[in-house]
């Protein structure tokens, strides 16, 4: 995991956890993105340029969000106030468009997979 997202989110294992998550499937995304989860701690994955922080309210949302390449269902839990975003949401979604040309290895989808059951717990 990137020493930089380490150092921006507590120690919690379930954090941890999301952390190493969010560092596999946003690592390409240009400029990068901030995130605050549901705990409180904080982190950043790339340069984030701080336009937007994307806030997300609990694990179950997270797992859910994450364990999918649907992006639908991170708009559904945005409609649902599951996750939110503060400041500038259309660089958000420029960010999240990102996400339909990420392909990850098996060893990436793998490691998301262990993770996010760290998460769950």
């Amino acid at each position: 995991m990137d020493p930089e997202v380490t150092r921006a989110v507590s120690e919690d294992g379930s954090t941890r956890a999301a952390a190493a998550v969010l560092h596999r499937i946003f690592a390409k995304a240009e400029p990068g993105i901030q995130y605050r989860l549901w705990n409180g701690s904080v982190g950043r994955v790339g340069s984030p340029d701080g336009s937007f922080t994307i806030v997300i309210r609990d694990p179950e949302t997270f797992v859910r969000a994450f364990s999918t390449t649907d992006t639908k269902v991170l708009a559904e839990a945005f409609v649902e106030n599951r996750i939110d975003v503060e400041g500038d949401l259309f660089h958000c979604l420029r960010i999240g468009n990102q996400l339909d040309d990420t392909h990850l290895g098996w060893r990436d989808r793998l490691a998301i997979w262990r993770d996010l059951r760290r998460v769950a717990t």
